[in-house]
């Protein structure tokens, strides 16, 4: 069981916080450390963020909060909670990165550590509220839901305990939620009828739809939303169709429609082999469930049936055919992404020392070119510019050589960019093909490929069941039909046509006898 928690603070600073992170500021120091797009050490990560929030907010990272209201939050803080022995300090890390990435994606610069010092372990989140690509953060109560159900697909992946509690959304309330529990929902009615009416061979389109929901006895507006509510609920309001969930919206409904009989063909399924035959298998029967079965419409939703297709398309466009094959080209892409994310990162560590060399080298010519003894507070600060003694910074020519190498660097730095972003957004991708791969793999991929399995072996039976031979004087006299009927049409034309000069000849001889 994980249990998440933003705490977010206007007038926190930021360094104070990715020192708490580590443990700087406690008894007892975190467990384990890592940093996501920077630096482990704080002060270095405190560098870094504020490059980035400097660049993009239109604020200072190091500017403290007025207190007007007016100042930007700089950082989030999230806390994740595991159950009392339910996780080893590796493991909680290990979750709450993967957490971090499909909660906020590749390119959020985040420190977070993992904490003992109490009865149960709990990871802390340090986030910039601005990511690389300038994309800001905002922790609202739709952001944190999306957190938490994150957060439960993860626990249910590895086997953890999930809080079970009613789903609450801005579509599904608790009353609602309660109501339907209970069958009493008009709601839940309302999506019956419609994955009934949805299946009608006259429906062709959603105007077809809204007339018929009209003759259960709904009233029903359409215009750019579909609204609906039974004629009998007076002081009812009007429900949206996308408020009913996956699959009722209006371009999800006349898909449905559109596609109720199109299931994908057998013929078509024998083109895949391996895992890609399989999931065709599995894509085939989630269409029958879907389209044609109104009893099974609830088993299958709309945006599973649509990563199912586009799961199929990814496999076949990589040539993968089984398993294994999937599972080295998913750690390929990601070693790919971890290479390039070093890469890039190793770049803007090299820039941030390069900007403090420059931004102090001026007062650490001046220090250490001092003549006589230096006072105390001035050794203090001698200390803390121990990086410009360790690039071996003497002299003017020095920190010239500094900003030439920087702007080198930061020429370099948009080239890594581009191919850590785009490093990034193929992992996210094929980590979630991988993911629906597995997910069903542990649900109803079985059931789907034994049901399928069962009806392509007796398809392709009938496809290898020999003709039957015919005799082969009847083949002939069959292949001499035409001919025989050619000749048969010219006899009667020639009779035809001697029975007409026999009548014309009569005809004369007729009239003559009568002269």
């Amino acid at each position: 069981m994980a249990v998440i928690k933003h705490i977010s603070s206007i007038m926190a600073s930021p360094l104070a916080l990715l020192k708490y992170v580590v443990g700087e500021t406690k008894e007892k120091k975190a467990e384990l450390v890592k940093g996501l797009n920077c630096s482990e050490d704080p002060y270095f990560a405190y560098l870094e963020m504020a490059l980035c929030y400097d660049s993009y907010s239109g604020q200072k990272f190091s500017q403290r909060a007025a207190g007007s209201g007016k100042q930007k939050i700089k950082m989030h803080h999230y806390v994740m909670s595991f159950r009392k022995g339910e996780v080893t300090p590796e493991e909680a890390l290990y979750v709450g990165e993967e957490w971090a990435r499909n909660v906020f994606g590749y390119s959020m610069q985040i420190l977070m550590g993992t904490h003992t010092d109490t009865d149960y372990i709990h990871v802390h989140f340090a986030v910039n509220a601005y990511d690389m690509k300038g994309r800001h953060w905002i922790d609202n109560q739709k952001t944190l839901k999306e957190c938490r159900d994150i957060s439960d697909k993860l626990m249910r992946k590895y086997g953890l305990h999930v809080i079970k509690e009613p789903k609450r959304s801005g579509s599904i309330t608790y009353t609602e939620w309660l109501a339907r529990k209970n069958n009493t929902s008009w709601k839940q009615k309302l999506c019956d009828d419609i994955d009934r009416i949805v299946l009608m061979e006259n429906v062709k389109n959603i105007a077809d739809l809204a007339g018929q929901l009209i003759s259960c006895g709904y009233e029903v507006r359409q215009g750019k939303y579909l609204s609906v509510k039974p004629a009998e609920l007076k002081r009812s309001r009007a429900v949206r169709s996308f408020r009913l969930g996956d699959g009722y919206g209006l371009e999800e409904l006349q898909y449905r429609i559109d596609n109720k009989n199109q299931e994908m063909s057998l013929d078509k399924i024998l083109t895949y082999s391996g895992v890609q035959r399989e999931y065709a298998i599995c894509l085939r029967q989630m269409q029958i469930s879907f389209y044609r079965c109104p009893e099974f419409c609830h088993s299958v939703t709309y945006s599973e049936l649509r990563r199912t297709a586009e799961l199929l398309c990814y496999v076949h466009e990589n040539k993968i055919h089984t398993k294994q094959a999937f599972e080295d080209h998913v750690n390929r892409i990601a070693e790919k992404a971890d290479a390039a994310a070093e890469r890039y990162n190793e770049i803007v560590k090299r820039i941030k020392e390069k900007e403090f060399i420059l931004e102090h080298g001026e007062r650490y010519l001046e220090l250490i070119h001092t003549q006589g003894g230096l006072m105390p507070k001035n050794i203090s600060e001698l200390a803390s510019l121990r990086l410009l003694k360790d690039n071996n910074i003497c002299s003017q020519e020095d920190l010239y050589k500094v900003s030439h190498d920087f702007e080198l660097l930061r020429s370099e730095l948009s080239q890594r960019q581009s191919e850590y972003e785009q490093a990034a957004a193929n992992k996210k991708i094929v980590t979630a093909h991988y993911t629906t791969f597995i997910r069903q793999l542990e649900t109803d991929y079985a059931h789907y490929c034994k049901t399928g399995k069962k009806e392509l072996e007796e398809y392709e039976a009938s496809l290898s069941k020999p003709e039957p031979v015919l005799d082969k004087k009847f083949v002939e006299a069959c292949e001499n039909i035409p001919k025989w009927a050619e000749k048969v049409n010219a006899k009667a034309t020639e009779i035809k046509r001697i029975r007409e000069e026999q009548e014309k000849t009569a005809r004369r001889n007729r009239d003559s006898y009568s002269r």
